[in-house]
């Protein structure tokens, strides 16, 4: 039989026998949360609610965690709590030596961005250089240095502050941006009719896990029944409020955030139900070589020295005999016998259903969400594989870098929801124009850029001019009204020579010369009309 279906079978059992506990007095266990009480801590509330804790015999403790609260991973190293909420930078820990287990990822992608406001123009990280930018202490916000580093930015030539936790820091202009929950802020802005910029991660190729449920690695081998006990109850519970919103948003607003509406409390149920992807994977489901990717980006781009190996990050619960109830275990193990054959039948299905997972996961890390073109890591890395392929053929090489314009006078007048619908038009028109082995990318903001592949600069002008022409054409539904706008778009366009992030250089100026002299056309670089 499969090990994996071996550990199983057995922590089935160890959970049936649960429900019939052999000793009357539950386990006292405490979880500390990452924030104050929202609904990011939804799948907790729930296993309490509904007794799937109680079920497995523990008596859990919620502790509730915010600005004044020490770090959930520094309470658990100190032995104060049993289990913690975190995020991925949990592995800077682990390579740096400390005894900490990773025990789920809530969810598939984190919810960390920074937020702008929209009316200061900052869409991007570059953007951000010799600005003020609050950030809560790492490892809470690696990914967002990581960020900085992985587009070549000196951090010292960034102001960072440590977090006032107040979003009127940012809505009065005493910061450029606000280190926040994609889940979160954004709502209490729009309720406040301000205008905003996100900078995700995600579009830097910089997607790694949000909310990791920890233990301590003292705990995990002492008691390792104990935390898969917990840990499965606490799956439980999420799988429930991620198929019971309703319910979840109702249990959260009267027992744990009354002053949270429920207006925000289903905004955020639904952008965190986006995060921890239910339909695609299963709950808390994580990857090893993602974690070693992660702990890979962290090492390489100087945010830890350590060189800890990631063997038993992972939690894996270990074979130990107790003999006080082994018989009780035995009973239990037979009377699951009858469904063994079932397991081995859908383990082979599992299995290849975890492989499509994992696809579709890499697949998410280098895709815009909200255009289904390519994010910036995506369309690099796609086009550095195109071009090298090119270039060893002879075939020629173009690059469109394009940008629509106007964009923020589309949210100033419409709102962010119609600025959301001109992205989304603007890169199916660019998918539609764009061939089977041509790279299409959201770069940031309303950026834009095509790699177009055995085209040449002549070719590659035609096909912009089509592009511009199919884009004034477009007419864009302002959500929620009767109305419609259009807009334009500048491309800048050079002919590939020698390296990608020269190209890049030379068709960024020439979109930014197309943009001052007057928009809704095309420079080419390397037309007598153009300086290249």
């Amino acid at each position: 039989m499969n090990r994996a279906l071996v550990a199983d079978v057995l922590l089935w059992s160890a959970l049936a026998l649960s429900l019939f506990p052999i000793s009357a007095r539950s386990e006292s266990v405490t979880l500390q949360l990452r924030w104050l009480h929202q609904f990011q801590f939804a799948g907790y509330y729930l296993a309490l609610e509904k007794g799937y804790y109680r079920q497995a015999g523990l008596d859990v403790t919620l502790l509730e965690g915010g600005p004044q609260a020490d770090r959930p991973i520094d309470e658990v190293l100190a032995g104060r709590v049993d289990f913690a909420v975190t995020g991925s930078g949990v592995v800077i820990e682990r390579l740096e030596g400390k005894p900490v287990v990773a025990l789920a990822a809530i969810m598939q992608t984190s919810p960390i961005v920074w937020i702008t406001r929209a009316e200061d123009g900052i869409r991007s990280p570059h953007d951000l250089v010799d600005h003020k930018v609050m950030l809560m202490p790492p490892p809470e916000s690696a990914e967002l240095l990581t960020v900085f580093l992985r587009e070549g930015l000196p951090l010292e030539r960034v102001e960072l502050m440590p977090s006032s936790y107040q979003l009127d820091d940012l809505i009065s202009g005493r910061v450029a941006a606000y280190d926040g929950y994609v889940s979160n802020e954004p709502y209490l802005l729009q309720q406040q009719g301000i205008n905003y910029s996100l900078i995700n991660p995600r579009d830097y190729g910089i997607n790694f896990y949000g909310d990791v449920l920890v233990t301590s690695e003292a705990l995990a081998k002492r008691r390792p029944e104990v935390v898969a006990r917990f840990t499965q109850a606490s799956l439980r519970g999420w799988e429930y409020a991620l198929n019971n919103l309703d319910e979840a948003i109702d249990l959260i607003h009267r027992d744990y955030a009354p002053d949270k509406s429920l207006g925000h409390l289903r905004y955020e149920a639904e952008t965190i139900r986006e995060l921890v992807m239910p339909d695609l994977v299963q709950v808390g489901h994580m990857n090893p070589g993602r974690w070693r990717f992660i702990a890979d980006s962290y090492r390489e781009l100087g945010m830890t020295e350590g060189e800890a190996s990631l063997e038993g990050f992972l939690f894996q619960p270990e074979q130990r005999y107790d003999y006080a109830v082994a018989l009780a275990v035995g009973l239990a193990s037979l009377c699951l016998l009858g469904v063994v054959s079932f397991f081995l039948f859908r383990f082979k299905q599992l299995s290849v259903a975890l492989q499509d997972s994992n696809t579709q996961l890499e697949v998410l890390a280098t895709t815009d969400m909200l255009t289904g073109v390519k994010n910036r890591h995506g369309f690099f890395e796609q086009a550095r594989l195109a071009l090298s392929q090119a270039q060893r053929s002879g075939s020629p090489v173009s690059l469109l870098m394009l940008d629509i314009d106007l964009f923020k006078n589309i949210n100033d007048q419409y709102g962010h929801a119609a600025g959301d619908a001109a992205l989304r038009a603007f890169g199916e028109a660019l998918r539609a124009f764009g061939r089977e082995h041509d790279a299409v990318g959201r770069i940031g903001g309303e950026e834009f850029a095509m790699l177009l592949v055995n085209c040449d600069r002549t070719q590659a002008a035609q096909v912009a001019e089509r592009l511009l022409m199919h884009v004034r054409g477009l007419s864009i539904p302002v959500p929620d009204s009767d109305c419609c706008f259009r807009f334009t778009t500048s491309i800048g366009l050079v002919e590939v020579q020698d390296s990608l992030e020269a190209a890049q250089r030379e068709a960024d100026q020439a979109l930014y010369l197309a943009k001052r002299r007057g928009r809704d056309r095309i420079e080419v670089v390397g037309n007598p009309a153009t300086p290249a």
